[in-house]
């Protein structure tokens, strides 16, 4: 299926004419850098074990000094905490484990002042049970004239064979276990796409819409630029409810998401948002899509072709699940690196054709680290893993998104027992398997080291002091790996090799030059299962990026693609050392090397994409 045929012929006008879309003066949330802060992990200030705002504002110097341009906070509302503050009690408190709103203000002043925006993550999808709106929903369930009582998603469920009460469907919570949970109070099953205390509100209800929307505009006149939506596709449900269709075979549950992602009427209540809140700001909004979309779909959300607009970005997840067998995350399966390269050349395609722009990502504070994932942990590869996959993540036409830690290099601790973890999702999956068959334990165990949403949840490591200068004198609220010594902040800043300094690098290079803000991309020999090598062309511009996912040297050439490394300029390696001399074809690539090319003006447009690298093997 290409772009939607009504985007498709607008952009196919649009293109028309010298440079065509790429020839586009970019947004500055394109041109941007998004730096993700998980707040409870990044600095703690006031000696309680839990980071806050004010560990943001007293380190936004190291921020600014990375090259980052927008800060996005994980949600800092009141909550419970149930799920890391994704479950909301108040939109317009601040949670006091965090600070005040006079620490918030701050912190924008703060930020604004060194040029840097600040966006917020906010769960427009469900609210915590303990939220007043919930209360009232549930007390007035049973009174009709209960100004509340369709806030929320209520059902009076089924009668199961023996006569008992059973829920409506066999949907499957995103966490595990039924979608929906029977509320005493309400006498009714409500639902919940994710865990029990996070009820879903019903988008169908005009009122608690506008309600969000009230919130929203609250925070934006505040000063805030913009927000990163939780599960934003998710928020319309087929109001039928019907049965999933069956996936895991023999399974009493089901994922449901054909039925409550990308539903009837998301877009419908997305332009609605969009119309009320966003179009009134100069803001940037990133819509996460939950449970699956394709590019396709994307650019029904995105393109700025549609008469009516909604989102600017959006987080798509088809590269990360690549390690997912048959959509289970904690079933594993290898996959290959002409897999991604195919998911990702679909989707700087799709992009470019329906005038729409992507975000790059690898890791955030619901996966596991990108070097884990990627690449290798392994302490002799570590660097190089980590300086390669940022020239591939800030090299790709997008917006990058970094992850706290991911200019460090950091990687899955690899030493936490399940009975470690606090993520509530890994807790209900182990509580799940534990008691089966030693095999399954196994299997269990391994899935959460890899998999597991508290791989990124540990705290920054600042410096070589107690609990690595998160906190002090306290226990931290998630345990501190004893072997990030050489990797903290501290360490780093005065190592001109380490990788903090070579994101810095990256980063400017990225801005410095047009071409890898606006060029286009063309992903070459995509079967080749060692190399990751793209073109980036702007105009007469043009840079050749070689990335080796290898740990051996692979040789590669520009032969018989029409490339012609003759005057080519080496711009930035992940290695240290390379050879004054002129730069010879065939490439030797070292493992885990990356290495970013200028490539002299007036090569032909389009290049062959057979596979054009070998394997030397006794080089690891």
């Amino acid at each position: 299926m290409a772009c939607p045929p009504e985007i498709q012929e607008t952009a196919v006008k649009a293109k028309k004419g010298e440079g065509g879309l790429v020839d586009e003066e970019l947004k500055w949330w394109q041109t941007s850098t998004v730096y993700q802060v998980l707040v409870p992990s990044f600095k703690d200030t006031n000696c309680d074990g839990t980071g806050d705002i004010n560990g943001v504002t007293e380190n936004i110097d190291y921020l600014a000094d990375l090259g980052i341009d927008i800060i996005w906070l994980t949600p800092i509302f009141d909550s419970p905490m149930y799920d890391i503050g994704y479950d909301i009690r108040n939109y317009i408190e601040i949670n006091p484990v965090f600070g005040t709103l006079d620490d918030f203000d701050r912190l924008i002043k703060t930020a604004h002042e060194r040029g840097l925006k600040v966006i917020i993550d906010v769960a427009l999808n469900h609210t915590s049970i303990e939220h007043e709106w919930f209360r009232e929903s549930r007390a007035s369930r049973k009174d009709p004239n209960g100004p509340k009582r369709d806030w929320y998603i209520w059902h009076p469920g089924n009668i199961g064979e023996k006569g008992e009460r059973v829920p409506p469907n066999n949907w499957e919570s995103a966490f595990g276990g039924s979608a929906w949970t029977f509320d005493p109070v309400a006498g009714e099953y409500y639902m919940h796409i994710f865990g029990d205390k996070q009820a879903d509100i019903n988008w169908e209800n005009e009122d608690v819409r506008q309600e969000l929307y009230k919130a929203l505009r609250w925070w934006l006149d505040k000063g805030l630029d913009g927000f990163r939506l939780d599960c934003i596709n998710l928020i319309s449900k087929d109001q039928g409810f019907p049965d999933a269709p069956e996936i895991k075979e023999g399974a009493e549950l089901q994922q449901a998401n054909v039925w409550f992602a990308n539903g009837p009427k998301v877009h419908e209540y997305l332009q609605e948002l969009h119309e009320n809140v966003f179009s009134k700001y100069d803001i940037v909004t990133i819509g996460e899509m939950s449970c699956g979309i394709t590019s396709d779909q994307a650019a029904e959300y995105l393109s700025k072709y549609k008469p009516r607009r909604e989102l600017n970005l959006l987080i798509q997840f088809e590269h990360v699940e690549l390690d997912c067998h048959n959509g289970d995350k904690w079933m594993l399966r290898e996959w290959e690196l002409s897999e991604l390269k195919a998911i990702q050349e679909d989707w700087q395609n799709k992009m470019l054709d329906c005038g729409s722009w992507m975000t790059l990502w690898m890791e955030n504070h619901d996966q596991p680290r990108g070097i884990s994932r990627f690449t290798t942990s392994m302490p002799r590869f570590r660097g190089f893993c980590a300086k390669m996959l940022a020239m591939w993540l800030c090299t790709l036409r997008g917006t990058p998104l970094i992850y706290q830690g991911q200019e460090l290099g950091m990687v899955n601790p690899g030493s936490f027992c399940p009975e470690m973890n606090q993520d509530v999702e890994t807790v209900m999956y182990w509580e799940s398997v534990k008691d089966k068959d030693e095999h399954k334990i196994e299997l269990a165990k391994k899935a959460i080291l890899q998999k597991g949403r508290d791989n990124t949840r540990i705290p920054m490591p600042w410096n070589p002091e107690t609990n690595r200068g998160f906190c002090s004198d306290v226990e931290p609220w998630m345990p501190v790996p004893g072997d990030e010594l050489d990797w903290c902040i501290d360490n780093q800043r005065s190592n001109p090799s380490s990788v903090l300094n070579f994101y810095r690098k990256i980063l400017r290079m990225r801005k410095s030059h047009v071409a890898l803000l606006k060029g286009t991309v063309q992903i070459l020999d995509i079967p080749n299962p060692y190399t990751y090598t793209f073109i980036r062309r702007y105009k007469e511009m043009k840079y050749l990026i070689v990335l080796n996912f290898s740990p051996g040297a692979v040789s590669w050439t520009g032969r018989n693609k029409s490339i012609d490394l003759t005057d080519a300029k080496l711009l930035l390696s992940n290695y240290d050392y390379h050879s004054p001399d002129v730069v010879k074809d065939p490439l030797v690539v070292r493992p885990y090397e990356g290495l970013l090319y200028q490539l002299r003006p007036g090569d032909p447009e389009d290049v062959p994409t057979e596979n054009t690298a070998d394997y030397l093997p006794n080089s690891t």
